[in-house]
């Protein structure tokens, strides 16, 4: 520490914002932030360590705390914190419980079955278009070709649906056609 980051003013032994800042092992900017909390200072960019320190409950009007009033304070501060901690997830809770009442969430069981429902739905409907485009197709191929396009269109659609029943990704076996070609 520099010898012009020391001051007396008053009979007050002072340090500079950044010496302050540097004793007490914090950001200036959160002396700053102090400052317009209230925290006393002698002058512009002058504190008063003793001031500074009652002011932040460090120390007594008349000296130093005791090991036993710095343990209290301690568990006070720790008290506080842990009740103010306790309002906010009652809050939270509160809240939660609120956006229930108001239809914002819907039960898990509910959006489970309609999600069961949805995909017996979307299988049947999947499975069903093979046999559509046979029969659409049929008119103009031979009929061992239109239920060969049919089986092709039913084989896709299943790896497809098999593939969205899995966790993680899927790989779709190589199918060969009796030519030996493969599908895909």
């Amino acid at each position: 520490m520099k010898a012009d980051s020391v001051k007396i003013i008053n009979d007050k032994i002072c340090l500079t914002s950044p010496a302050l800042a540097n004793i007490l092992g914090i950001d200036r900017r959160t002396i700053q932030g102090w400052s317009e909390s209230g925290c006393p200072k002698e002058a512009r960019g002058w504190w008063s360590i003793k001031d500074v320190l009652a002011w932040r409950g460090l120390v007594n009007p008349g000296g130093l705390k005791t090991e036993d009033q710095v343990e209290e304070t301690s568990l006070n501060h720790k008290k506080l914190k842990y009740e103010a901690e306790l309002k906010k997830q009652k809050a939270e809770a509160a809240a939660f419980e609120n956006a229930i009442a108001r239809g914002d969430y819907i039960p898990k069981a509910e959006v489970t079955n309609e999600l069961k429902r949805f995909f017996v739905v979307l299988k049947r409907s999947m499975l069903g278009y093979s046999r559509r485009i046979a029969t659409e197709v049929s008119p103009y191929v031979d009929s061992t070709i239109a239920r060969r396009i049919e089986k092709m269109i039913t084989d896709l659609t299943l790896d497809a649906l098999q593939q969205l029943s899995i966790d993680g990704v899927y790989r779709a076996p190589k199918n060969k056609r009796k030519d030996g070609t493969h599908y895909d």
